[in-house]
């Protein structure tokens, strides 16, 4: 409520009708010289930072009752195409067909990284998978600096480098306070999922800001779910999910009408999730983007504790999680500090 109430207050202060609002929230700029406002991308970055720790929290609860991630997936997959081809559909005609091939290899990754997320869920905690995916940086930053532009690279520096070995330590250490919880197949989906995520945003970064770069948002979310459903369900049917629907335990958990409200909930908020991704990816980084997801996380982990009961009660495992967490926002706050010294630096060359 009220970052949609910060919405209004920017769209209030902003000229323009309707439709042209709606065109620069899809058409976040993607050259160095179109510089979005910080408030504009710091709405950006909180809304999708809202949606995610929220379907975090459903998407848990959804995997521990209906036991089926991968048909999960594929209905949150047709939910966001029946709702976004509405405003993609009429767009396709118009757009560069070197374009759309380019883009997709994108849906496998999509698909790939929305499952094995849900894989994850069943197996651990929100505060493992948290602790995992803090170490996205390690990954991401070397990827990110070999395929993007100069332009567009994330800054390293030696402070930049001792963060992430902070992470790396903390995710150590807090593996070791919960040794005797830890499943090594969730912790492998976990990994799993991480590769394919740190693959697919910065593909994606790749793809939106050179190649594609004229690709609406909402063209891409429709591809990335429609040509994404084929591998999932291929995978429902393969771990034999719809048998399972006829089983008296899981036929009831389907039939639950509160089952499918949240089940509906969650489609849109992945919606608005995958949507607003796209609009971030195009005004910071992919190695940012990850932070901001890092970030988000330390409200999964309370919610973790909360609703799940999360296993966080040695000391190694309460000083761990700190120490990834504060990585992640020192690390973060590293590269913004990089990102607006960078334009200064430039326009000293310029002179």
């Amino acid at each position: 409520g009220f970052i949609g109430l910060l919405w209004l207050v920017y769209w209030s202060k902003t000229k323009g009708t309707a439709a042209a609002r709606t065109t620069q929230l899809a058409q976040a700029p993607t050259t160095a010289n179109e510089q979005a406002s910080p408030f504009y991308v710091g709405l950006l970055c909180a809304s999708w930072a809202s949606m995610s720790v929220g379907m975090h929290v459903m998407n848990k609860s959804l995997v521990s009752y209906l036991e089926a991630p991968a048909l999960i997936s594929a209905i949150q997959m047709i939910i966001a195409v029946v709702a976004m081809a509405f405003s993609a559909g009429s767009k396709f005609k118009d757009l560069p067909r070197s374009q759309l091939k380019s883009w997709m290899f994108v849906p496998l990754l999509f698909a790939g990284m929305l499952c094995s997320s849900f894989y994850a869920y069943a197996y651990i905690s929100l505060s493992l998978l948290t602790v995992v995916r803090n170490l996205t940086p390690l990954v991401a930053l070397p990827i990110e600096t070999l395929v993007m532009p100069p332009e567009r690279r994330p800054a390293v520096n030696a402070s930049i480098i001792l963060s992430i070995f902070i992470m790396l330590a903390g995710a150590i250490i807090y593996g070791d306070g919960i040794l005797p919880t830890l499943s090594l197949i969730g912790l492998a989906f976990a990994f799993l999922n991480l590769s394919l995520a740190v693959t697919d945003r910065v593909l994606q970064r790749r793809l939106l800001t050179t190649e594609c770069k004229d690709l609406p948002s909402d063209v891409c979310t429709v591809i990335n779910n429609a040509l994404g459903l084929i591998p999932t369900m291929l995978l429902a049917m393969g771990t034999h999910q719809f048998e399972e629907l006829s089983s008296p335990t899981h036929k009831a958990s389907w039939q639950d009408p509160q089952v499918w409200t949240l089940l509906i909930l969650s489609g849109f908020i992945g919606i608005g999730i995958c949507f607003l991704g796209f609009v971030c990816q195009r005004a910071i980084s992919a190695t940012s983007f990850f932070v901001l997801q890092n970030v988000s996380k330390v409200a999964v982990v309370s919610a973790g504790v909360f609703f799940f009961g999360d296993p966080i009660r040695s000391a190694a495992a309460t000083g761990g999680l700190f120490l990834s967490l504060g990585g992640s926002f020192l690390y973060g706050g590293l590269q913004m500090r990089a990102g607006q010294a960078k334009p200064s630096g430039e326009a000293g060359k310029k002179q």
